[in-house]
């Protein structure tokens, strides 16, 4: 009986062993082919890491390197049981500091550092179990700016994103332009005049209607720390949560969350989140201009203009009066979309549609004239691979009172997504929103609908 016992608790350990006790800890560079260039990282890996593991992007600012380790995760790896990976940007001109310094190409647009940050991934997956549904990147000033692109470039590769004191600037225009919404954090000092605070507002508004999240955000402040701003995720969407830092400046941490650690809060935030997080991924831009209690002209808005109902994106604007290129405008890459809204007013009044580009020749994409009514729906395609514009809602007679409310605007390149069929919809169990709640008939985007032949569809609506 005790040889027996004995024998079992033997074994016992020796399984637990084999499962869970994993090499030293592990901090060194590692070198990376890309391309046909050599470039490094900083692997950081706790002695206790988990199997299929969380992995932890950390992207340094403009003249800084892996070894800085910006934004710091070790203590948090060490606890957690992730892996982080310390990126190191190559060295190349800035203009805004008039040198070359190691840093990131964050102009919204592929680059070398996409693929080298690809290539980390699987670099790390060779040698570690990491989940690829729960990778996340972060990063401080241009580490944040890149923080950006990585979202709008690889927003189905990386579950959710924050960035501290940076935002895209000068020649890092943001490109808002991802495969699906994301869950986005940002924190940034008051005292920050380099990666201007008075400017983040702007982009943050934008990431809002990119996400289709609600515009008026729940509001908690803790005087002489930080101001709190929690943007609700919407219909298909996620939240965006931007803190505001009391006597912080232009730093890659602060004490001044209610963690009282900045890189415990980005990874509270991005760890809500996978892959597998539900979303709407066609939907593109839901400004919700209609929100009580939010004022759409402070971020951009033309309203009740002469004949101009509503319109929204400015001129280009690449720095004047202290600017840095943080201005308004609506993004898409080359696609086809469906533009819906609806206009309330009296019956038988028109309402004009018109999508122009911003730069170059402000060429029109379309105009379109429909009657005033629910539900209406236009679409168009972009055939340029990026560009800006203006949309413009104007009704013939400036005394008509005509109200523009639920503009969305959705991709409709729905590859891998079923159209609705009558068979899908007639044998329905049950209808779904991309946010797991049940509806009584289908929604615009994506719904799953639940079959009596125990399937489960995507379909687009």
């Amino acid at each position: 009986m005790m040889k027996s016992l004995r024998f079992t608790l033997i074994a016992w350990m020796l399984l637990v062993g084999t499962v869970f006790v994993w090499a030293d800890k592990v901090d060194k560079a590692v070198n990376i082919k890309v391309g046909n260039k050599t470039r490094k990282y900083r692997l950081y890996v706790p002695k206790d890491v988990k199997e299929n593991t969380a992995l932890v992007f950390c992207l340094h600012g403009t003249g800084g390197s892996s070894d800085n380790k910006q934004p710091s995760f070790d203590a948090i790896a060490n606890k957690e049981g992730i892996i982080v990976v310390y990126g190191h940007g190559e060295t190349f001109y800035f203009p805004v500091f008039g040198m070359n310094a190691p840093g990131w190409h964050s102009t919204g647009e592929w680059s070398e550092d996409i693929d080298y940050i690809k290539a980390i991934i699987e670099d790390v997956a060779a040698n570690y179990s990491i989940d690829r549904k729960r990778i996340y990147c972060c990063g401080f000033s241009n580490g944040g700016m890149m923080t950006y692109t990585v979202a709008n470039l690889l927003g189905d590769v990386f579950a959710a994103f924050a960035s501290i004191s940076g935002y895209p600037i000068n020649e890092f225009h943001l490109h808002h332009t991802g495969a699906r919404p994301v869950p986005f954090l940002h924190i940034h000092g008051k005292n920050d005049n380099f990666v201007k605070y008075s400017l983040v507002p702007k982009i943050i508004n934008n990431m809002v209607a990119r996400n289709g999240s609600n515009p008026v955000p729940t509001v908690e402040t803790v005087s002489g720390k930080y101001k709190k701003s929690v943007y609700e995720a919407g219909e298909g969407g996620f939240p965006i949560v931007f803190y505001e830092v009391d006597g912080m400046g232009h730093e890659p941490a602060t004490s001044n969350t209610e963690d009282g650690n900045a890189s415990k809060t980005m990874w509270n935030f991005m760890s809500q989140y996978t892959l597998d997080s539900p979303c709407d991924p066609t939907l593109k831009w839901r400004p919700r201009i209609e929100q009580e209690g939010w004022n759409p002209k402070r971020y951009g808005w033309t309203l009740n203009s002469g004949t101009t109902i509503c319109s929204f994106g400015k001129n280009q604007d690449t720095g004047t009066n202290g600017n840095a290129n943080v201005y308004p405008s609506l993004q898409f890459i080359k696609g086809d979309y469906r533009l819906t809204f609806n206009a309330i007013g009296e019956a038988g009044k028109k309402v004009t549609v018109e999508l122009r580009h911003l730069a170059g020749d402000k060429s029109v994409v379309f105009t379109k004239t429909v009657e005033v009514g629910q539900n209406l729906i236009i679409d168009f395609s972009i055939t340029d691979d990026w560009a800006e514009f203006n949309i413009t809602f104007s009704k013939a007679d400036e005394a008509d009172d005509i109200q523009i409310t639920g503009i969305e605007i959705h991709s409709t390149n729905t590859e891998g997504i079923q159209p609705i069929q009558g068979r899908t919809v007639t044998q329905a169990e049950g209808i779904y929103n991309m946010s797991g709640v049940r509806t009584n008939e289908l929604t615009k985007g994506i719904n799953i609908v639940k079959t009596r032949d125990g399937m489960s569809r995507k379909v687009y609506q």
